[in-house]
């Protein structure tokens, strides 16, 4: 791949200042077999104009010509980068240059990698955490709906499962369609998290003062509505179903995302609704989620999910009942081990 070991997959839209400075500090990494990609979704402010001043090899902007829309741009920007392993990066979040080395470094001394994530302020004294091939990467990685500044992929192995293909749906992958991908990887290589600061995220207060191009809040479509965290646990638990792995373990994933996605859509909703700054961000009043509404977003969140998924897991009153039953003891495990790191 033209001996690029590193590339930095930047989709943008009318962000010109933001983006042309966070590109200036992944540059001001000295390494020469790094790139950044950036892939322009027809913004009519002066990014193009700014992206043009920077003379480095290693930058390469391409141009949609006009809004393809949010998905378009983030599958495209990852499909035209050539080196051997990729990274991703909205076009607001900033890449710590004097870290960029030791990241490429880490990704270079991988043999099976596959795909992974940077994590955020980490406290692990690790460098990483590594996940082996099979349901355990899956678990600790895919489905999981993050932020997705800092996913990374070996290149080779995202272009093996046609990722721009078969992932440009929205109506089933909404804007998470690495999280599809990651499932697929981590059954083909091991899955990572890589704990050093690598990425300062966009602020609260930043957000709040450059609205959001992508979602609009106040519409039941917005990805953190209890409307859509309900369609991407269906849609997370339909494919699940297609991956090649054990009746168990495709129950014991369907779970996971069932219970992450409750939680999404319950708590997590009142969390970003009493958040000023995402709302300013996603241009919608900020109020206070009451207890009946969560509780009505709840008991609907669950019938929904069981009648869209009911073939997944089984028809028989048996199957329904094991599946129920699979859940409780996810639950009761998860308070067991909250419960024992307190009283340590």
């Amino acid at each position: 791949m033209n001996n690029i070991s590193l590339s930095f997959c930047i989709p943008t839209y009318n962000r010109a200042e933001i983006v042309y400075q966070n590109i200036l500090n992944i540059l001001a990494c000295p390494d020469i077999d790094i790139e950044v990609v950036v892939l322009d979704n027809g913004s009519t402010d002066t990014t193009i104009e700014l992206l043009n001043k920077i003379k480095d090899k290693r930058l390469s902007v391409y141009e949609n010509g006009e809004n393809r829309g949010v998905l378009f741009n983030i599958l495209h920007a990852v499909d035209k980068g050539r080196g051997k392993y990729l990274v991703f990066s909205t076009d607001k979040d900033r890449f710590h240059s004097d870290v960029i080395s030791s990241f490429r470094s880490f990704l270079m001394a991988q043999a099976n990698l596959a795909a992974g994530y940077c994590e955020y302020n980490s406290v692990s004294l690790n460098e990483y955490d590594c996940f082996p091939k099979g349901v355990l990467a899956v678990k600790a990685i895919a489905y999981m709906a993050r932020h997705p500044t800092g996913y990374f992929f070996n290149n080779n192995l995202l272009k093996s499962i046609n990722l721009v293909e078969r992932f440009s749906d929205y109506n089933i992958v909404d804007t998470f369609p690495f999280d599809f991908a990651f499932a697929e990887l981590c059954l083909l290589g091991d899955g990572y998290i890589y704990n050093p600061n690598l990425i300062t995220p966009e602020s609260g207060a930043t957000a709040a003062k450059i609205k959001s191009f992508g979602t609009d809040g106040s519409k039941k479509d917005a990805f953190f509505s209890p409307d859509s965290r309900l369609r991407m646990a269906v849609n997370f638990s339909w494919h699940i179903h297609t991956l090649k792995i054990s009746q168990k373990e495709k129950t014991d994933l369907i779970i996971g995302v069932f219970i992450r996605g409750l939680l999404g859509a319950t708590i997590g909703y009142r969390a970003i609704l009493k958040n000023t700054d995402l709302c300013e961000h996603y241009c919608m009043p900020s109020r206070t989620v009451k207890n009946g509404e969560i509780l009505n977003f709840g008991i609907t969140y669950i019938i929904s999910f069981f009648k869209k998924t009911n073939t997944i897991w089984g028809t028989s009153f048996c199957e329904k009942i094991t599946f129920f039953k699979n859940i409780i003891y996810y639950i009761v495990k998860k308070i067991f081990i909250k419960v024992r790191k307190c009283v340590k």
